[in-house]
């Protein structure tokens, strides 16, 4: 009888510990797994556009299998503690709102990319979630703000070379180039009209004059919006390393990487950025009276490092007083697209736009003496407004006050967490330090891995220099990773530095940016909770287990489905299209381009870029079978995105010229329907007006056509932009394949619009 209790004993001892082992693999592969996506989202970047044409797709199903693993993990350990928070379920409920927008303007949109970039919004809410549920202890925490920390200088070290070497050597090659060089060069970066003085190459010139770095980055202020919150928590950290350490050993340490870090921020020449990193400070110092010892040190340590950083940038000719007498014009921008957006906003003020299509709506409120047609507000109020209307924006403040209510009251109860944090590793063991670090690295590498297979769009020389930097700088970290204090006032500042930027530079669904914030704000509110809110953490029954299973299983799947397959699928054979239309293989090009509106009937590339193919066919005669087989092309296309200006304004140029040379009168109804409309969708643009009088000509509109005359005169007048003056545009800017050579309407050689539009004056003057 005692044998058999003692085998039963031992039994059950048995078991518990493989279930503690299976618990403890779980959890840890988890932690792990979610650390690697962390870190590689600094690699896996892209601005609104690249997110609405599904460039990280990967970092989505990404997210999305670690909430799956997560939901089994639910599953196999029914002990493991659910973390109730209201930030998380308002987020949560937020995602969800938003297909309202998605679906709301599928008829009016561009439905693709609506939901590539609704299912980004989807890894931000699982990433948060997981943040919160996974990383609790304080040590944790500061490994992984080492591991992002260390991929910010090593950024910060590239693109301090890419400022100081690389931009200039790139600039010196075009500039001391042929002509024929030159013209090559920006036919290579995808330029079509090279004319000097023309609106792609004002622009090319433009750029590398300037040597502003992005390194990943698809925009210079991304760069400085990732760097900001990362650069203001290394600085707070290093004025309070903790007691255990030795801080004239640490501090040096420190203030190297904040020397780094801070100088390629400067670089950038954000000034969003670096007056987020000031204000923040300045604000913790005002409103958290604790903290104010603390926001003085690092007042007058930032100072001294600006004015460091400021006079190497002068050394170098890298800053003049130009970033300071333009910050009046830079912000006058802003103003210009916060009014032109607020406007958006009001007439779409319940549901939005829908997410990927601020851009082509906002031709319609821009006004004239703007600078640019913008791709999202530079301000994450007004971004989430007008993408997805008043219900979401709402419930986005909820998560951000929620969280703050719950910080301040985990603030209010430190005095316990330390003990409590011990109690909690000895049950559930977290990663080694040295596991956090491998994570790190090796998320560095699946971005660049990932980048390389799709879309290669980051040098190969970025992974020999990151990797080795990202071991050097953990290498400083480990001892205030190991021993060292976080200040969860120091998380809360970092976020706040990286809200305020976002309200000027805006950024908040680019992941390369937006991530920072999301896992700012997951630690500040998440460490610790385990030993101070014991009543959030709750044993599910099995039927929500079950439930969450389901959910978190099915998005994968769906992300896969709608989103990820038809995306990369269809970029595959747009690539092979491309490479047959390279080597004057149409044939073969339109095979691929038909799989490819197969494979991804909702997206818009494919349709245009066949579009294109048969038109280039249509250049020697109007074979009646190509033009129907155009104009159904054509057709599918405006339909899948009624607001896109820049559709309407190719296929009107193009049916301007099938009339002409194919005396095709349908073509000549078909340009002016499609001119018309783009004067609708983008009033305050001269340039189409010009082209509207042109169609009016040829439609024997004299009246209509001299008031459309009129209107680009005075729409050109207030335009005080030079590369989009009417003296620098030409009527048709586009290099058509199959009609090289033939002569544009009835323009001369190199004639501007502002010349075509006197001489269509001069030949309907009466006699």
């Amino acid at each position: 009888m005692i044998r058999e209790v003692r085998s039963i004993v031992v039994e059950k001892a048995q078991a518990q510990t493989e279930f503690a082992e299976r618990q403890t693999t779980w959890f840890r592969a988890l932690q792990w797994m979610l650390i690697a996506l962390l870190a590689a989202t600094a690699f896996l970047t892209g601005d609104g556009p690249a997110v609405a044409e599904g460039m990280t797709t990967w970092l989505v199903l990404g997210f999305t299998l670690i909430g799956s693993f997560w939901g089994v993990y639910q599953i196999l350990c029914p002990p493991v503690r659910f973390y109730r928070q209201w930030p998380a379920f308002l987020l949560s409920l937020s995602i969800v709102a938003m297909l309202i927008a998605v679906f709301g303007n599928s008829g009016d949109g561009d439905f693709r990319a609506s939901v590539n970039s609704w299912w980004q919004w989807v890894a931000f809410a699982i990433g948060f979630i997981l943040i919160n549920q996974l990383f609790h202890t304080e040590k944790v925490a500061r490994g992984i703000i080492a591991v992002m920390v260390a991929i910010a200088v090593a950024l910060s070290c590239i693109g301090i070379y890419d400022s100081l070497v690389k931009i200039p050597e790139l600039r010196s090659e075009y500039f001391a180039g042929s002509a024929r060089q030159r013209v090559e060069m920006l036919q290579n970066a995808g330029i079509s009209d090279t004319r000097v003085g023309s609106p792609g190459r004002y622009h090319f010139e433009s750029r590398i004059q300037s040597p502003e770095p992005h390194v990943t980055f698809a925009l210079t202020n991304s760069l400085a919006g990732f760097l900001a919150p990362w650069f203001t928590l290394l600085l707070l950290t290093t004025l309070t390393p903790g007691q255990r350490l030795i801080r004239k050993k640490e501090i040096p340490k420190l203030l190297v990487l904040i020397g780094i870090v801070a100088f390629c921020l400067v670089l950038t020449k954000s000034r969003s950025a670096c007056c987020a990193v000031a204000f923040s400070v300045l604000l913790a110092g005002i409103f958290l009276k604790s903290y104010r010892p603390v926001a003085i040190k690092a007042t007058v340590v930032l100072g001294g490092i600006g004015c460091v950083v400021f006079a190497l940038g002068v050394l170098t000719h890298r800053l003049d007083t130009k970033i300071l007498t333009e910050a009046v014009k830079s912000l006058s921008f802003r103003m210009e697209y916060w009014e032109s957006s607020r406007a958006m906003a009001t007439d779409n003020f319940w549901i939005g736009v829908g997410p990927g299509n601020f851009r082509d709506h906002y031709t319609l409120y821009k006004e004239v003496a703007a600078s640019e047609s913008i791709a999202d507000p530079h301000n994450w109020p007004l971004e989430i407004l007008t993408n997805f209307g008043i219900l979401t924006l709402l419930l986005i403040c909820g998560v951000f006050a929620t969280a703050y209510h719950r910080f301040t009251v985990l603030a209010n109860q430190t005095g316990e967490g330390e003990v409590n944090e011990r109690e909690f590793a000895s049950r559930f063991p977290d990663l080694s330090a040295n596991q956090i670090y491998l994570a790190g690295a090796a998320g560095c590498l699946l971005g660049l891995l990932i980048d390389q297979l799709s879309y290669a769009l980051i040098p190969l020389s970025v992974f020999y220099v990151a990797l080795p930097i990202f071991v050097m700088v953990i290498f400083l970290l480990q001892d205030w990773v190991d021993r060292g204090a976080l200040n969860r006032f120091h998380l809360l500042v970092a976020f706040i530095c990286w809200l305020l930027n976002l309200m000027v530079a805006g950024g908040i669904s680019y992941p390369g940016v937006a991530f920072s914030g999301w896992l700012l704000l997951g630690l500040a509110i998440s460490t610790w909770q385990v030993s101070l809110k014991p009543q959030e953490q709750v044993l599910m029954p099995k039927t929500q287990r079950w439930t969450t299973l389901a959910i978190m299983v099915s998005l994968p799947l769906l992300a896969f489905a709608t989103s990820h397959r038809p995306t990369t699928a269809s970029d595959y054979q747009l690539m092979n299209a491309r490479f047959y239309l390279s080597q004057n293989q149409t044939n073969q090009a339109a095979k691929h381009l038909q799989q490819s509106i197969k494979d991804d009937p909702y997206g818009i590339d494919a349709y245009i870029l066949y579009a294109n193919v048969l038109f280039m066919k249509l250049g020697p005669s109007a074979d009646e079978e190509l033009l129907r087989e155009y104009q159904t092309l054509v057709s599918q296309t405006l339909m899948l995105n009624s607001k896109s200006q820049m559709n309407f304004e190719l296929f009107s140029q193009q049916s301007l010229l099938l009339y002409q040379y194919h005396q095709l009168p349908d073509a000549l109804d078909r340009a002016l329907d499609y001119v018309t409309r783009e004067s609708e969708l983008y009033p305050a643009n001269a340039y189409i007006w010009a082209r509207l009088a042109v169609c009016q000509y040829y439609a024997g509109h004299l009246d209509e056509m001299e008031a459309s005359i009129e209107r680009a005169f005075s729409l050109d007048a207030e335009n005080p932009h030079s590369e989009f003056k009417l003296s620098n545009r030409r009527l048709s800017e586009a290099d058509f394949a199959g009609w090289k050579g033939r002569r544009i309407y009835f323009e001369k050689i190199d004639e501007s619009a502002e010349q075509c539009l006197h001489h269509l004056r001069n030949k309907t003057k009466p006699q």
